[in-house]
């Protein structure tokens, strides 16, 4: 039985990514990095994927790129790089703030909602909701 691939559609490419991961999946393991195949393009005869490498921190979690640019950019927007990870309430719904966007100039703020969702937020609108002062520069 021949299993090669004469083509390529979205069915296959699904069935590729899906091997990727499987393929993948030990070498994160045995590196303690977290890999992650994400979005592809794709014509008849070729295709591209995107592939996203992180390290681990202590709890074993992928370190985000927007989880490091808060660290690293928090002052900046008026919030302190140990706020990464507190929890705040806006118009009754709890969320954690996960990360930055220092290039989204009205909602920078990152946070993740109990189901999982991320939600972009303006400073301002987390600083009040820490209970903080929102500083005059912003």
């Amino acid at each position: 039985m021949d299993n090669k691939i004469k083509g390529l559609d979205r069915p296959t490419v699904k069935h590729i990514t899906k091997r990727l991961e499987t393929a993948v999946k030990p070498l994160a393991e045995e590196l303690g990095l977290a890999i992650e195949i994400g979005s592809c393009t794709f014509n008849t005869s070729n295709c591209r994927f995107q592939m996203k490498v992180s390290v681990l921190d202590c709890d074993g979690k992928a370190i985000s790129e927007e989880s490091e640019s808060f660290r690293s950019n928090a002052k900046l927007f008026g919030l302190e790089p140990d706020d990464l990870g507190k929890k705040f309430v806006c118009r009754g719904q709890p969320y954690t703030i996960c990360g930055l966007k220092p290039k989204s100039s009205k909602y920078p703020v990152i946070a993740r909602s109990d189901n999982g969702k991320d939600y972009k937020f303006a400073c301002r609108t987390v600083l009040l909701a820490l209970g903080r002062k929102t500083p005059d520069w912003l």
